[in-house]
């Protein structure tokens, strides 16, 4: 087993302004996806990017049913994304991403009246005790939700991040509250959760790989923050990662993420489907759905590979419909659906979504515009390494932009609070 050499593996304070190197590791169902990166003023610089592919007995539906398997997976990522650095130069730290139906996320609106001293500007301490009280009602509330839906018991079931997502008071949006005067505050937060089985499976690949654990992160909301522009107050999309095992999907409302729902369909589905209507091996099944999507079969196989995957697309579409319309949170749906992830290459996948009858299955005021979620869409993100050019890499780059917007999250606090 691979392991970088013996350092202190102490995550800097401030990540910006020491520059040091980590990873972003989205552990695909299909492939495992890496990334080595580090962070400056500007945003995430990308040095090097690593594919893996996964055995199909490493994972199911997003979640991790081989760990042995997978660590050699994920040693085997860092191996080549470590290969040619100096020693002080060896990544310490890794961000990972997580998926799957189980994991639990929710946006939160609070409304919040300061009854004392609103005449008054709202200092450090009263912003840290109002969002203080704020999250450990949504800690609380949250878990027993996500409990309540999947049968697991309130222990059993841990917070991932609560994220602030917007800010305002007296009506008016604001970076901090700090510094304003105002009654009426009103808070957006995104918070997400997870089986407990599920977050201590990704820390032992930290640990087994002697890296310090930036943060475990929800998927779908991370591809959604990533677009560029995405949290400007006059921004309004739908998100729809499709992977191997899953498909994620986030919906964004006047810059806030209102809704993610995670389903068990991906382009295993399919790739089982050609196997199983072929009468080939898993693998062989695996490589014509690659072929296909490249336009690189015989017109005989093309169409025996078309037929299969626009039934399986037919099935996709329903349970993306039903997705839909479990989104509670949202009245009227955005008329932009941006598209990522492996599966998003089939070309019947975007065949369905134009048949499908969007205005009269779910409230959507006009038929909504599909396009490709592609790399240059992405914010604050740097590609020195000159391969970040797929769709199926958006996932990972979005895992390296959240730490970065941690880091400047923590670096606005600290410039507020006058440390």
């Amino acid at each position: 087993m691979f392991n970088l050499p013996s350092l202190k593996k102490t995550v800097p304070a401030d990540l910006i302004a020491d520059r040091s190197n980590c990873i972003a590791l989205d552990i695909g169902t299909e492939v495992l996806k890496g990334l080595l990166f580090s962070t400056n003023d500007l945003g995430v610089d990308i040095k090097k990017i690593s594919r893996i592919q996964q055995q199909e007995h490493a994972m199911k539906s997003g979640i991790i049913q081989n760990l042995d398997t997978v660590l050699e997976n994920c040693n085997l990522c860092i191996k080549e994304l470590s290969q040619h650095l100096l020693e002080e130069e060896y990544p310490k730290s890794v961000i990972i991403g997580i998926a799957g139906e189980y994991i639990q996320g929710v946006s939160i609106v609070v409304n919040y009246q300061r009854e004392e001293n609103f005449d008054n500007e709202v200092t450090q301490k009263e912003e840290e005790k109002i969002i203080e009280k704020i999250k450990r009602r949504i800690e609380q509330g949250g878990r027993e939700d996500l409990s309540r839906r999947i049968g697991l018991k309130y222990e059993d079931i841990d917070i991932l991040h609560i994220t602030p997502t917007g800010t305002e008071i007296g009506g008016m949006p604001v970076n901090s509250l700090v510094g304003y005067k105002g009654k009426d505050v009103k808070l957006h937060f995104y918070a997400s959760f997870a089986p407990k089985t599920y977050i201590s499976a990704l820390e032992q690949i930290a640990n087994t790989l002697e890296l310090q654990l930036l943060g475990i992160v929800s998927q779908p909301f991370a591809v959604a923050r990533a677009f560029a522009g995405s949290s400007d107050s006059n921004f309004n999309a739908i998100f729809i990662d499709i992977g191997g095992g899953t498909t994620d999907i986030a919906v964004v409302e006047k810059g806030n993420i209102t809704e993610t729902k995670m389903f068990g369909f991906g382009g295993r589905v399919f790739t089982k489907e050609i196997s199983r209507s072929l009468n080939l091996e898993y693998r062989y099944a695996e490589q014509r759905k690659i072929k296909y999507s490249q336009k690189e079969l015989t017109p005989e196989l093309t169409k025996k590979i078309h037929d299969i995957s626009y039934n399986t697309a037919k099935l996709w579409m329903k349970t993306l419909k039903a997705a839909l319309d479990s989104c509670d949170d949202v009245d009227i749906f955005p008329s932009q659906i941006y598209l990522c992830g492996g599966g998003a290459l089939l070309p019947e996948i975007k065949e369905v979504m134009i048949e499908f009858p969007w205005k009269k299955a779910l409230p959507f005021p006009v038929v909504p515009q599909t396009k490709i979620f592609t790399p240059k869409l992405l914010s604050n993100i740097t590609d020195s390494s000159g391969k970040l050019k797929n769709i199926y890499d958006i996932t990972p780059a979005s895992l390296a932009k959240f730490a970065y917007d941690q880091e400047i999250e923590k670096k606005n606090i600290n410039i507020v609070g006058g440390d």
